[in-house]
Formats: C-alpha cells, sequence, structure tokens
C-alpha cells in the first residue's frame, strides 16, 4: 500500500506562465479520481491536460500525468512547501538545484540518503525543500500521501490553511477498551493483533477479518522490519504519531525496478497503525462504495482493491483466500456483537454455575476442536453436548481450553454412559478418530469408516470452504505430511506422505481414494548441496546468495486444473494432468540448508507463485521441489478420482 508522490515541481522563475504545472508520478494502487482530489482538481482537467490517456479508469504505475497549472501541488503553499523530482538520465543535483532556484547545500541537506552527492542515478527520487518563507500552518499527515521530507515534528493539533478544507481529527481508538474473549486461532501473529483488529471495526466500521488479512499480507506475517521498528503493518508512507524511519524499499519506475530510501509513519502501538488503517478508507472518498459494504467483508476487501488499493490482480483473491483459510470474519461478529465469544473464568480451575455431576467427564477443548468432532470422539451429539453445556450458545463457537461436560458419564442430561476416547489407530466400526501423530491405519475399514476418519481431519485443520465443499457433496483432497530429510533417499524424495480424496455421493453412499505421495522437495534441487544433481529451485529468503527450497504451509490451499505447456519435467514432458494453486501460497523455507524445515530457518517464512503442483513423479524419485507428487500408478488413480470437478479444496496437515 505504501504510496509516493512523485512530483516534479517547475519552478517559477520565468516571466512567463507556463500552461502546465508539476507533473505527478503516477504509484501502485493510485487512480485518477484520487489524483485529482490530491491537486484540488477534476478529473476532466486532468484528461484534458493528459491526451495520452484514452481510458480514465486504465492507469498504471511509472505513467507521468501533468497536473493542469491552475491547482497546487500537495501539501503545498504556494512554493513555500516542498516537493519530491525523480531524476531523469543526465541529471546531476547542481542542475536540479539551478533549476528549481534551491542553494545547491539545502538540497543536499534535505536528502540524507543521498551518501555520495557526486552520484545519483535514474528512477532516484530527491526531496525539493521548499523556499524559505513565513511557516504556513501545517495540513495533517494523510496516510495516502507521504509528509514533506522537512524536520520537525507536526502539531498534535494542526491548523489548515485557509484555502485547504478543515480535516476533521480522526476518532481516538482506546486500545484498553476491553473486547471480551477472543478465541484463539493457533497462529501467533493473528491472535496478537485480533484484539487491535476488533476496536478499529468497532470505532470505524473497517471489517476486522479485512484488516487482519491485509496486516498478513502487507506486513509479511509482522516480520518485516517495518513493523518491527515502527509498528507499521501497513507500509503507509510520512510522519506518523511517533515519527517516521528511513526504509529501503523497492520502486517501480517506467517499468524499471530501483531502490531508494523513503520514511514510513511510525506508531507507538500497533493499535495507532490498524487506527489510521482504518482511518485511510474513510477519508478517502475513493473507497465510499467499499465502505457501504463494511457487514460484508468479502464485498468490501474486493472493493477496496477495484478502488485501487492495490495492482496485483490476485489482491482480492489473496484477502479471500487468507479469510477463508483462518475463518476470520469469526472477529467481524465479535466487534458487531460485544462479547459474543464465550468469556472464560481466570481462576485457574473454574467452577461452572453448575457443577458437573459425580463422575462426569470433561473435556479440555484443544486448537482445532469443533464441537461436531468432540461429539464423534465420544460417541454422543452436538444437541446432547449442547444440553449438558448450557454455557454454550453458538455451537460453532468453541475455544481452547474451556470445560465440555460430556453426557452420560454421570451426567443426568445423557442415556448412556460415555466412552473412552477413541484409540489413535482407528477401529474397525464406530465413529474413527485421527491419530495424534502419524498416518492413521485404515486396513479393514469400510468406505464409511474411512470417509468419517478423513472428514475428521477435514474438520478440524479446513477452512470454511472446504468444510462447505465436503457437505455439498464437492471432492476435497487431504494431505498427511511425515516431515522427511531433503536428503533422504540420495536427495531425490521419500513417498512417505499420504494424499486422500474424499467426496460424499448423491446417493449417500462415499468414495475414498487413498494414495501414496510426496509433500516435500529432495535435495536434488537444493542450491549448493554437493549432491545435486538438478537445476537448483527456490527462493533466496535470507538473501544469502543461494536458493532455498520451500513446502506448502499446513492449511487449505486452492487447486485448480491447468495445462503447463511442453517441456515441464522428466515425468510429465507435455504438462498435461496438472493441478496448479489459483493463487501465490504461503511457504517455509529450508534458510539453512540443512534438509529439515523448522525454527532454526531464519526469515524462512515467503510466498511461492502459482508453481508447487499436484503432479506425477517416477518409480523411485519423487522430481519435487515442493509439487505434491505421487508415483505413476497412483497418480493416474488420483486423477481419475477427481472427475470432472474443476477446483479444488487440499487440506495439508503435518502428522508426524
Amino acid at each position: 500500500m505504501a504510496r509516493l508522490n512523485g512530483v516534479t515541481r517547475t519552478p517559477a522563475t520565468s516571466s512567463q506562465t507556463p500552461t502546465t504545472g508539476t507533473q505527478h508520478l503516477i504509484r501502485r494502487g493510485e487512480t485518477l479520481s484520487g489524483i485529482a482530489q490530491r491537486y484540488g482538481t477534476t478529473v476532466d482537467a486532468l484528461l484534458q491536460a493528459n491526451r495520452q490517456i484514452r481510458n480514465p479508469n486504465l492507469i498504471y504505475a511509472g505513467q507521468t500525468l501533468t497536473i493542469p497549472r491552475n491547482t497546487s501541488a500537495p501539501n503545498q503553499a504556494g512554493s513555500q512547501a516542498g516537493s519530491q523530482y525523480v531524476v531523469r538520465r543526465g541529471d546531476t543535483l547542481s542542475e536540479i538545484a539551478a533549476r528549481n532556484g534551491i542553494d545547491l547545500a539545502r538540497l543536499i541537506k534535505a536528502n540524507t540518503q543521498i551518501q555520495n552527492p557526486n552520484l545519483i542515478y535514474p528512477g532516484q527520487v530527491i526531496n525539493l525543500p521548499g523556499r524559505q518563507a513565513a511557516t504556513p500552518a501545517p495540513a495533517r499527515p494523510n496516510p495516502s500521501q507521504p509528509s514533506p521530507a522537512q524536520p520537525g515534528p507536526a502539531p498534535s493539533r494542526p491548523t489548515p490553511a485557509p484555502s485547504q478544507p478543515t480535516t476533521p481529527a480522526p476518532p481516538r481508538v482506546d486500545t484498553t477498551a476491553p473486547v471480551g474473549a477472543i478465541p484463539r486461532t493457533g497462529n501467533a501473529f493473528i491472535d496478537s493483533i485480533a484484539a487491535d483488529a476488533i476496536r478499529s471495526q468497532r470505532t470505524t466500521g473497517v471489517p476486522a477479518s479485512v484488516t487482519i488479512a491485509q496486516a498478513i499480507l502487507e506486513s509479511g506475517w509482522g516480520r518485516s522490519a517495518l513493523t518491527r521498528q515502527a509498528n507499521n503493518y501497513f507500509g503507509i508512507k510520512g510522519t506518523g504519531p511517533a515519527g517516521s524511519v528511513t526504509m529501503r524499499t523497492r520502486e517501480v519506475f517506467n517499468g524499471r525496478e530501483v531502490y531508494i530510501n523513503d520514511q514510513f509513519r511510525k506508531y507507538n502501538s500497533a493499535a495507532e497503525s490498524f487506527a489510521d488503517h482504518a482511518q485511510f478508507f474513510i477519508r478517502n472518498p475513493r473507497y465510499a462504495t467499499a465502505m457501504r459494504h463494511t457487514n460484508d467483508a468479502f464485498r468490501f476487501a474486493a472493493e477496496i482493491h477495484k478502488a485501487g488499493y492495490a495492482t496485483d490482480p490476485n489482491y482480492t483473491k489473496l484477502l479471500h483466500s487468507l479469510m477463508r483459510e483462518y475463518d476470520l470474519t469469526r472477529f467481524d461478529a465479535i466487534a458487531r456483537n460485544g462479547n459474543s465469544a464465550p468469556t472464560p473464568t481466570p481462576a485457574p480451575t473454574p467452577a461452572p454455575t453448575t457443577p458437573p455431576p459425580a463422575g462426569a467427564r470433561e473435556h479440555r477443548v484443544r486448537v482445532g476442536d469443533t464441537l461436531s468432532g468432540i461429539a464423534q470422539q465420544y460417541g454422543t451429539t452436538v444437541a446432547a453436548l449442547q444440553r449438558a453445556n448450557p454455557a454454550i450458545t453458538n455451537p460453532n463457537l468453541i475455544y481452547p481450553g474451556q470445560r465440555i461436560v460430556i453426557p452420560g458419564s454421570g451426567s443426568p442430561n445423557g442415556s448412556r454412559p460415555a466412552p473412552s476416547p477413541a484409540p489413535s489407530t482407528p477401529p474397525t466400526s464406530g465413529s474413527p478418530v485421527p491419530p495424534t501423530r502419524g498416518l492413521p491405519r485404515t486396513e479393514g475399514m469400510t468406505t464409511a469408516q474411512k470417509f468419517a476418519l478423513y472428514a475428521n481431519y477435514i474438520e478440524r485443520h479446513g477452512s470454511a470452504q472446504a468444510k462447505a465443499d465436503l457437505a455439498a457433496g464437492r471432492t476435497v483432497i487431504l494431505g498427511l505430511r511425515t516431515s522427511t530429510n531433503t536428503r533422504a533417499n540420495g536427495g531425490q524424495g521419500v513417498y512417505d506422505d499420504r494424499i486422500v480424496t474424499l467426496r460424499k455421493l448423491p446417493n449417500g453412499q462415499f468414495q475414498v481414494t487413498e494414495l501414496r505421495a510426496n509433500t516435500e522437495p529432495g535435495s536434488q534441487y537444493e542450491d549448493g548441496w554437493s549432491g545435486r544433481t538438478r537445476r537448483p529451485m527456490g527462493v533466496d529468503s535470507n538473501r544469502d546468495g543461494r536458493l532455498d527450497l520451500g513446502r506448502l504451509v499446513d492449511g487449505t490451499h486452492e487447486y485448480m486444473r491447468a495445462n503447463v505447456g511442453p517441456n515441464f519435467g522428466p515425468t510429465q514432458p507435455d504438462g498435461n494432468n496438472i493441478l496448479m494453486p489459483t493463487t501465490s501460497r504461503p511457504v517455509v523455507r529450508d534458510t539453512n540448508h540443512d534438509g529439515v524445515f523448522d525454527e532454526r530457518d531464519r526469515n524462512r517464512n515467503s510466498f511461492e507463485g502459482q508453481t508447487m503442483y499436484f503432479h506425477r513423479g517416477g518409480t523411485t524419485n519423487t522430481y519435487s521441489a515442493g509439487c505434491q507428487t505421487m508415483p505413476q500408478s497412483e497418480f493416474n488413480r488420483f486423477w481419475d478420482s477427481l472427475g470432472s470437478q474443476q477446483r479444488f479444496q487440499y487440506v495439508l496437515v503435518t502428522v508426524g
């Protein structure tokens, strides 16, 4: 979301009145209406001054716009305020200073990021300090554009210049305001920011689910240097409540990537960053349509993308995928309904309102548990569990650590004794339960029992979309991974994982196909490994000069049928019969090159493009650099089990 205001200031040294004013370099996410508003002009005036624009809804990053002369540059009072200049081929600092009527020493002082004043390059952004004059009344910084690069903190109660409309100060967000009990997701980053997103929604209406999803994308799961150093979760540039920090950032000018140093807002807390992010939508009229759909988080996400928040064509899909995968809309409900999640008793051993009967069994909810899964585990029903636990008002909302009374175990609400929890190895009758670790043994099970077993994995670990697809009779793919060193089998990979396709048929019967598979890369593709036999693959996540192998993270991933063309690989040269991700997917990488994916890998989280396919492998070589592969005979059965369906939810779970 980070934006720059690439402005070339025309020197006011000529006695002739120029026909055009400043030049604006379009940045990612900008729209013509937003630019017009920023400069106090209209879209029609911009179109008249820029005849090259055929479609006002189609502008692109790196394009230069001429701003009509009768408008003023943003955050500028006449010729007193500063602006920015994008260096062109052949420019020197002394020439830029002379053209803009600025003393060279002041120009150098305003650009501390320039190490050598004699060395500047095309595409670099230069801060142009304003001429000395009476200090104008400062305007409040706008998140959609950077604050001027002039020293000195902004006053806490700025008075706008008379010619500027007054912008009301955004409402304060009380960072200590209680939000009620928040269900834990098992993801430390989401759990750490959920309260701030909820408070932001209660103040502004911006859905907490969208805010969290955007924070994941913009801050790299909170691991970006900007987030760690400045509590800036959304890449907003300028000066914030705690000042600013200078960061090196990648920009694109006329299709060429360059790196520049720029100022980003610094916040005292994550809550301030989240509040400022929400105010960004409120203060910008181009998001008016989105703000009319705050009760529909998925529509809101699509509308902010459509309004120009990001130029990535997959931005809506990425947000929607994160919202579904982590069930983020639950936080919207808490923000709207108040303390809708059960509030756990703070005492170490909470005393329920009605003590459980003597001999009654209790279940302590774990991450990933659902009421239906617990009912299945103990041989009872959801309705019976609700009767035995009147505090559960919403069967879809339970939280880790909650104690649930099992009916039938001394409880007057039950009709039969509660069985002991199912053993690690599922029985051959009843409702099988996944083992705690390792691949489940299914020898001797009926198809219905296998379906119940694998559906339990989907219920525990799948996204809402995966569960809905399974209930609707669509094929869902389940991956059970047993972690294996990438050096195993001489680096060629091992088929020690399991891929399962399962579907409930219209006649009430079940279809379950179990397959030997591999879900991890082999070191045959590892950059720098002495035994590498194929070209290195991966991404240099920790920037040590070596490509790092990656594997998909646990969770739900959407795949679709594809034909990736000729010369795909050694076992499938035509590239047919491929499943590929519908969007870029989160992966973890072996950055220390020890063959293991674990916490010792620094900077290991990244995204992978749509290249971690499902494809056919060899008999003894998986030919996987992170793809999901099967031997040829297994892959043929896998492909046949997919039927005519085009898109699939893939739930991946590490079991050992």
